[in-house]
């Protein structure tokens, strides 16, 4: 009991000293590298959505090599068709009868000059997406210019 309640002691006490080390790794990156993403189908729409995204930014600037980069984003995922809505019940669930309802994950991935990781994300398609890649690019966008802003601090909001 006593080694528990010291190790819950030192971890309330180490939570933001571990925050603040993380918050400091987000904090000193200025350059980012995008490595081209591993997605099933689609993935270079991706990396270029997510890129687009990226350049919005005033806190980063984006480099052409690892090697010029403070971080490296990296990504892995599958996305896939799971159907077709349509409007007409009475059209079923062909291609041409209405828009595709996307599903699948898309988990991204910020690594410091060290190859440690300081920042991960796991995204998923929304509902009534009509360009999936760029929905998913602005949610991770999102995500991670709230993580850099914040100093790797969690997001009280939500």
């Amino acid at each position: 009991m006593k080694w528990v309640a010291s190790f819950a002691c030192s971890w309330i006490f180490m939570g933001p000293l571990l925050a603040s080390q993380a918050g400091g790794q987000l904090g000193e990156i200025k350059r980012l590298y995008v490595e081209p993403f591993a997605v099933k189908g689609g993935s270079e729409k991706l990396r270029k959505d997510v890129i687009a995204q990226l350049r919005k930014l005033t806190l980063i600037s984006l480099v052409s090599t690892k090697s010029a980069a403070d971080a490296v984003l990296s990504g892995d995922g599958e996305i896939w068709v799971k159907g077709y809505h349509s409007l007409n019940p009475r059209s079923g669930r062909l291609p041409s009868s209405g828009t595709p309802v996307y599903g699948g994950f898309f988990s991204v991935e910020l690594t410091d000059a060290k190859g440690e990781t300081v920042w991960s994300y796991l995204a998923t398609p929304g509902a009534g997406s009509e360009d999936i890649s760029k929905d998913l690019s602005k949610r991770i966008v999102r995500h991670l210019s709230e993580a850099l802003a914040s100093g790797g601090r969690p997001a009280t909001h939500r």
